[in-house]
Order: C-alpha cells, then sequence, then structure tokens
C-alpha cells in the first residue's frame, strides 16, 4: 500500500513550525487527529514556558520574587531537565542566564529586540538554585534569579507533541515535530527506512553540509548565524555562564543528534559556545551524541559518528 506525508505548517514558540505523520490512503483521519494533537500540546507547552508571555506559568515563577509558585507539570518536568543538563555539562549549560541574555539586549521576542548597546548583567550569577516540589506542583527560584528555557524548551515541546501524536493513533508508522530547527522524530517515512534530515551549511545558502539519517531521537541546531542583535547586530542570544556575555568563541552553527529532542538542545546550546578542540572532546566523554559543527571558515566537522549518508565534504575533528 502506498504511504504519503501527511503535514501541518504553524507559527508557535517564536518560529515555523510543522508536524508530519506517514500515512496510508486510508488513514487521513487519523492522521488529522494525530497532527492536531501535537499542535494542541506545542500551545500548551508554550502556555507554560514562554518568558515572552507575561501569563505563562515561567514568567509567573520569574516575577515570584524567590517565593513558591504553582507551576504546570510541564514547567517542573522541563526544570528537572535543565536541571539534569546543568549538571552533566558543568553548568555550560545553564537554565538561569536569563537575567545575561536580558542585560545584552534579548530582551523580549526576537521581532521586537531593540539593537541597543549590551549591559553587563548586575548582580547575576551562573548556576542559581533551582527548587521543585513535584507533590505540590510547585518550584521556586533563588531571589534575583531567572529562567530562560529557549531551545531546550522547544526541544521539549517537539518530544512532547511527537508524544502527543504517537497516543492520538496508537498505530502512527512514523511521524516528525520540527520546531524551528528542534526534531523529534519515530518510526518509518513514507519511503520506509530511515528519515533523511538535511543539515544546511549557512554559509552556503541552498547546500547542506550533510544529511542525517535517522530513525529515532532528536535533533537540535543552534549557532550564531541567524538571531544577531545589537549594534551592527554584532550581538547573538548565546551566553557563555563563565563570564555572562555572548560566546566570543564557537561554530557559526552546530547539529547535534542525541536520544531525544531535550538531550540534543541542551548539547547544542554547549557546543554552540565551545571551539572545536573542546568540542570534540565534549562529545568523545559522551560516545551516544554526535554532531555537525560548521565552523566560522574552513570545512563542516564530524564530531563523533553522526549517522550520514555521505561525508565526502566532512572532516573529523581531531
Amino acid at each position: 500500500m502506498s504511504r504519503l506525508l501527511e503535514r501541518i505548517e504553524f507559527r508557535a514558540v517564536g518560529t515555523t513550525c510543522a508536524a508530519a505523520v506517514t500515512a496510508g490512503p486510508s488513514d487521513r483521519l487519523r492522521a488529522k487527529e494525530a497532527l492536531h494533537a501535537a499542535r494542541q500540546e506545542v500551545a500548551a507547552c508554550e502556555d507554560a514556558l514562554s518568558r515572552f508571555d507575561q501569563r505563562s506559568d515561567l514568567s509567573r515563577l520569574n516575577a515570584a520574587g524567590g517565593e513558591w509558585t504553582p507551576v504546570d507539570g510541564r514547567l517542573l518536568e522541563a526544570l528537572e531537565l535543565a536541571l539534569r543538563a546543568r549538571d552533566d555539562t558543568g553548568g555550560l549549560f545553564d537554565p538561569t542566564i536569563l537575567p545575561a541574555l536580558a542585560a545584552a539586549g534579548y530582551d523580549r521576542s526576537f521581532e521586537l529586540v531593540e539593537h541597543r548597546a549590551p549591559a553587563r548583567p548586575i548582580g547575576w550569577r551562573a548556576g542559581a538554585a533551582i527548587e521543585l516540589d513535584g507533590d505540590a506542583g510547585r518550584a521556586r527560584l533563588e531571589r534575583g534569579a531567572a529562567v530562560d528555557l529557549g531551545g531546550i524548551g522547544k526541544g521539549y515541546a517537539a518530544g512532547r507533541a511527537l508524544d502527543a501524536m504517537r497516543r492520538a493513533w496508537p498505530q502512527m508508522p512514523g511521524g516528525l515535530v520540527d520546531l524551528g530547527g528542534d526534531l523529534a522524530l519515530w518510526g518509518e517515512p513514507p519511503e520506509s527506512g530511515p528519515w533523511r534530515i538535511a543539515v544546511v551549511d549557512p554559509r552556503s545558502p541552498g547546500k547542506s553540509a550533510g544529511t542525517l539519517l535517522l530513525r529515532s531521537g532528536g535533533v537540535a541546531t543552534s549557532g550564531r548565524d541567524v538571531r544577531r542583535f545589537g549594534p551592527g547586530r554584532s550581538l547573538h542570544h548565546l551566553i557563555d555562564p563563565a563570564t555572562g556575555e555572548p560566546a566570543v568563541q564557537g561554530p557559526l552553527a552546530v547539529t547535534v543528534v542525541g536520544s531525544d529532542p531535550v538531550e540534543a538542545e541542551a548539547h547544542a546550546t554547549v557546543l554552540g559556545i565551545l571551539p572545536p578542540r573542546e568540542a570534540a572532546a565534549h562529545i568523545a566523554a559522551r560516545p551516544h551524541l554526535a554532531a555537525l559543527y560548521v565552523p566560522s571558515e574552513g570545512p563542516p566537522l564530524r564530531l563523533g559518528a553522526p549517522p550520514l549518508a555521505t561525508s565526502r565534504h566532512l572532516v573529523k575533528a581531531a
């Protein structure tokens, strides 16, 4: 039986999003239900995790001045995953980076950012405390701290949206959710075999740095090539927790493959602030991860063993 890819596009979490399912000719209704479930779950995650919506659970938590705050279970789970990522990366990933990010100029939704001169974050420190009380459904931040779940929140929403599709259609052959480059995927595409995910080389528009072959897991891309702001668009959103300022080192873009999109996103954020040798060491210490690292100059680098259809234009990192 021939199969097609049923797909929707929508705007959410500050970016262009898509969800897709593999379906046969008689599966159109079930595919539609699965896609609707994905879109609804992304909206629910945005309601809980957005720092730009003053009504969101995260915004209420950030504004609570160190007091315990009732929050949605999605936010509790996302914060727990973010804390786990902070521990795993030795603080290179830090969800409490928001005061430094706002001081740099990224203090509102990107399309509304004013290109002003950056300021130094006053009173900010990396690794601020986050307390979670799952039984009572509440959380508390260290006084003066504030959380940005940004990319990891998109990865979390992508994973939950894929799970929502599978619950809505338990016999779904395969599905994919793409939230602005944060991907969760599972099962088979219409042509069977693995999903083929092209990784764009930002230095060569329209050209690919490689094609990933995946059957499940998560993919996340981070870098300094798109979200730029400040005087002459000289700044970017990847903050180095060691300085509290936009990172000086790091690639133009990096794409990470992991077991799930949250893990992929957290480590893409880390690799986005590391030079090639340190990035290669980071992946070598975590052999379950792999990455394509695109420096400002020179060929793209393979970190670990990304599942590639071709690698003739790629160089293995030293």
